[in-house]
């Protein structure tokens, strides 16, 4: 059995994912990269066989809230690698922003399937084999929006809030097997789910938002270095938190 510390990433081929997954490759690990779409998958997976400590990826081009999906990947690392020390389930979508009356029934739906039902099934994936090995840390991808109110964020907001008390729920009932769970927070990052739609503002409606946050926006990488923090030895005392990752935003 490999001892290189093993993670999986869902949602791993763009924006905080494909930053998430180059953090923990730096580091050493081992990277499964999840993701709907193989070819930004295999992108980053060149990304990482270039870095000088890259210990290897695998590529599993999949939907994390398809029942199952998850499953079967999980087990073909653990017959491959032995071992799954760390999930990061980060794939979320934000299809519409807009209130509650305005949003439409697809919508809902698929944020809710993507958001909350993705996060579920990834995490009971891993949880078995770190329940068997009395070991092993969990991050979700919470956000601001799940903390705060915020205009137009009808399902997007309700569904990172959920996935914030999912995780405070994993936290109590999966510490007596050594299992830590924390859900990071972020507030807007340079990122692909935000990059058009900042670009497409007016000008005074972008620089009041760029104003919320007092450090400037924040960029993938901030992010990814809170959920590598949250998986590392430095962590180990630290379960059930909803860390905001936002430049001052819910100070502001």
């Amino acid at each position: 059995m490999t001892e290189i510390r093993t993670v999986a990433i869902t949602g791993a081929g763009t924006g905080i994912g494909r930053a998430t997954a180059l953090r923990f490759a730096r580091d050493g690990w081992h990277v499964m990269l999840a993701g709907r779409r193989r070819e930004p998958l295999e992108r980053v997976a060149a990304e990482i066989s270039a870095l000088p400590n890259a210990r290897g990826s695998t590529v599993e081009a999949l939907d994390a809230a398809e029942p199952g999906s998850m499953d079967a990947a999980v087990k073909r690392l653990i017959t491959a690698r032995g071992r799954l020390d760390a999930l990061v389930a980060n794939a979320g979508i934000n299809p519409q922003r807009a209130p509650a009356h305005e949003t439409t029934e697809e919508n809902w739906q698929e944020t809710l399937r993507v958001n909350l039902d993705g996060v579920h099934r990834a995490c009971v994936a891993a949880l078995r084999p770190m329940m068997s090995a009395r070991r092993g840390t969990i991050v979700t991808m919470g956000s601001v929006a799940g903390l705060l109110g915020m205009l137009a964020r009808g399902a997007y907001g309700p569904s990172k809030a959920a996935v914030i008390e999912y995780t405070r729920n994993l936290a109590l009932d999966y510490a007596p097997y050594g299992i830590r769970a924390n859900c990071v927070c972020p507030a807007f990052v340079i990122s692909d789910i935000n990059r058009e739609w900042l670009a497409g503002l007016p000008a005074a409606q972008r620089e009041a938002l760029i104003a919320k946050h007092p450090l400037g926006l924040g960029e993938a990488e901030d992010v990814a270095g809170a959920a590598h923090f949250l998986c590392s030895d430095e962590a180990r005392w630290i379960t059930g938190v909803a860390l905001p990752v936002d430049g001052g935003f819910t100070a502001h």
